[in-house]
This record gives structure tokens, C-alpha cells and sequence, in this order.
């Protein structure tokens, strides 16, 4: 199994170096190898999705603020396989299930991150890309087997 691919999507330098400080203690946490990258707008966001470079993004409210439901759909329709974790502000609490409708997989009020609940989301998202993996991995197996015992009848 690769290592994670997280994007840390935020315009604010201290979410940032938040960020990167939870994922630095959250390693010592999991197991699974971490690498990062940093986007601090929208387009750059849309032109790294495009790329379908990553597994997880972990999308900062203060990015798009009241067009972030809007963003993650747009997230998704570029790049399907990818996870949308929001990161919404305790007081944005009414945008969680319009988040979740869009399709993030987890949102989290940015006051309660701490490298337990970072260890915990990449557990997760690790444990679902070993198993989407797999589950692949029998689909083509399967795709293969059926392909090969098919039988071509002469006309």
C-alpha cells in the first residue's frame, strides 16, 4: 500500500502551521507514511484535483467559506476517488450536513483538531484505500477470469 497523499487546502498561515504541527505528532500515532502539500486558493486547489495526484484533501472553511458545500461537490466531480475532510469553524455548525450532502466524508469543528482525531481520520482514510485496493484488485481478477473462459462461437 502506498503512502497517503493529503493536501492541507487553507489561506490562513496559522491553520497551516497547525496542520503541520497535528500531522507531525499524529505520525508518531499511525503507521502509514504522510505526504503533504500546501494550497492556498481555489484555482490552485482545482488545478491540483485535476492532476489526481492525492487521496485525501483536508479543505479549510476559510478557503471558500459560504461556497464550500459548493466546493466540495466540485472537488468530487473532478476527482471521484478523492476524500473531503472540512474543517468548519464552531460556529458554522449549520453548513456540517450541507458538507456531508456534498459529499466530505468527515467535517470537523477546526477548535476541536488535535493529532488524535488527525491519526484517527488518516487510520481511516488509509484503512478504505486497502480495501478499495482490493476490492479492485478482485474486480479486475474477476474481468480477467470471465474474459478468458468466454467462448467466440464461429459465425
Amino acid at each position: 500500500m502506498q503512502d497517503i497523499r493529503l493536501v492541507f487546502a487553507t489561506p490562513d498561515a496559522d491553520t497551516l502551521g497547525v496542520l503541520h504541527s497535528m500531522l507531525r505528532a499524529a505520525q508518531q500515532l499511525t503507521c502509514p507514511t504522510v505526504t503533504t502539500v500546501d494550497i492556498e486558493s481555489t484555482p490552485a486547489l482545482h488545478a491540483r484535483i485535476e492532476s489526481r495526484s492525492d487521496d485525501v484533501v483536508l479543505l479549510d472553511w476559510a478557503l471558500a467559506e459560504e461556497a464550500t458545500s459548493e466546493l466540495v461537490h466540485k472537488i468530487l466531480s473532478l476527482n471521484p476517488q478523492l476524500r473531503v475532510v472540512v474543517l468548519l469553524p464552531l460556529d458554522m455548525r449549520q453548513y456540517r450536513q450541507q458538507v456531508w450532502d456534498a459529499g466530505a466524508c468527515n467535517s470537523i469543528p477546526k477548535e476541536y483538531m488535535d493529532q488524535e482525531w488527525l491519526a484517527s481520520i488518516l487510520c481511516v482514510m488509509y484503512r478504505a484505500m486497502q480495501r478499495e485496493a482490493r476490492l479492485r484488485a478482485s474486480l479486475l481478477r474477476g474481468s480477467a477470469e470471465s474474459i478468458s473462459t468466454t467462448t467466440v462461437s464461429p459465425i
